[in-house]
C-alpha cells in the first residue's frame, strides 16, 4: 500500500495508511499499550530531549535554520504519522514479537523498509537512516510497554527532521 502510494500520489491512502496501521491491532485483538502515564510521558520527553537536542546543535552549527513546520503539518505529523505507525509497529508487531531486544531490531528493520519507496520514488537517502531512530522509539515500548514514549519521540524526530530541511 506504500508503495502504491509513493508511486502513483495516490492522496486518499494518506488517509487509509494510518487508520490501516490502527486497526490491524483491534482485528487481531491484540491490546496496544497506549496509557498516559505521567512517568511515561516523562520518559518520552527526557529521550527525545536527549537524543535530539545534540542532533539539533550540531545541524545548527553548520548553517542550517529551523524553520517550524505549519500547525497542519504538525498536527498530521502526530495524528497520522506517529501515533498510528507507533500503535502499528511498537504496540501491535513488537509486541507480537516478544518485546525484546531482537523485536526491537526485528521490528526496526521492517519499519526502515517501510521507508523504501522515500528514496525509491524521491531519492531520499535518509529515509533508510529511520532504522536509528526506530531503535530508540523499540527501545522505549520495550522499557514501557506503552506506546505514549515512542509516539513522542517519533513525533519529536519529524518534526526536527521536517523543520531542519
Amino acid at each position: 500500500m506504500v508503495f502504491v502510494y509513493h508511486a502513483f500520489s495516490l492522496s486518499f491512502l494518506e488517509v487509509l495508511i494510518p487508520l490501516f496501521l490502527v486497526t490491524v491491532p483491534f482485528l487481531f485483538r491484540v491490546k496496544v499499550g497506549l496509557m498516559l502515564k505521567g512517568r511515561d510521558i516523562l520518559t518520552g520527553v527526557i529521550v527525545t530531549a536527549a537524543v535530539l537536542l545534540p542532533f539539533c546543535f550540531s545541524v545548527l552549527l553548520v548553517g542550517k535554520k529551523f524553520i517550524m513546520p505549519s500547525g497542519g503539518t504538525v498536527l498530521s505529523q502526530l495524528a497520522g504519522v506517529a501515533l498510528p505507525e507507533e500503535v502499528y509497529f511498537r504496540g501491535f508487531l513488537q509486541e507480537r514479537m516478544g518485546n525484546t531486544p531482537k523485536a526491537v531490531v526485528a521490528v526496526s528493520a521492517l519499519f526502515a523498509f517501510t521507508h523504501l519507496p522515500q528514496l525509491i520514488f524521491y531519492s531520499d537517502l535518509s529515509s533508510v537512516l529511520t532504522f536509528f531512530p526506530s531503535l530508540v522509539m523499540g527501545f522505549l515500548y520495550m522499557k514501557t510497554t506503552n506506546v505514549i514514549p515512542s509516539i513522542i519521540f517519533h513525533f519529536g524526530a519529524n518534526i526536527v527532521f521536517l523543520s531542519l530541511l
